[in-house]
């Protein structure tokens, strides 16, 4: 939220679980607008290369967000 407060590209990721709780949390800060990229949930239970192949396929939708560009 700090990034988006000083007019930067912000995008927030959160998990499909809470993805009702990070829109909630981004109209409270005055960010309803801020792009969500959503990761399958559980997440804490993953292992490190589980959350690699989290991160890896959720990286274009995080550019896409931030910049309006796809990646492909």
């Amino acid at each position: 939220m700090q990034i988006a407060k000083r007019g930067r590209a912000a995008v927030a990721i959160c998990s499909s679980a809470f993805l009702t709780l990070g829109r909630a949390q981004a109209r409270a800060l005055g960010h309803a607008e801020l792009p969500i990229a959503v990761i399958a949930h559980p997440f804490g239970v993953r292992t490190r290369d589980e959350v690699r192949v989290l991160a890896d396929g959720c990286v274009d939708e995080v550019v896409k967000l931030a910049t309006g560009h796809n990646t492909k």
